[in-house]
């Protein structure tokens, strides 16, 4: 697994908080953007799965196939970006 952490997003990322993680043996990408339980896994595509809470908003998506289909090599270079 590798732990991409920001060093600030607006202010939403905290310091030594995982909010995102890469499985590169399985070549899965995880975002959390709300810690708690999710109430339902919507598949928004055969490759992305949303997380979503009681009330139905979003905290958290799964990427599958990440580095094949690119989004993680986008999500690497804004984190790059923001930490400098």
């Amino acid at each position: 697994m590798i732990a991409l952490r920001p060093k600030t997003i607006r202010g939403a990322w905290k310091k030594d908080k995982e909010k995102a993680w890469y499985y590169k043996s399985t070549d899965i990408f995880n975002m959390l953007f709300k810690e708690g339980p999710s109430h339902e896994i919507i598949e928004a595509d055969p490759d992305i799965h949303l997380e979503l809470d009681e009330k139905g908003k979003i905290i958290g998506i799964e990427i599958w196939n990440a580095q094949k289909s690119g989004p993680i090599k986008q999500v690497q270079k804004a984190i790059a970006k923001s930490a400098s």
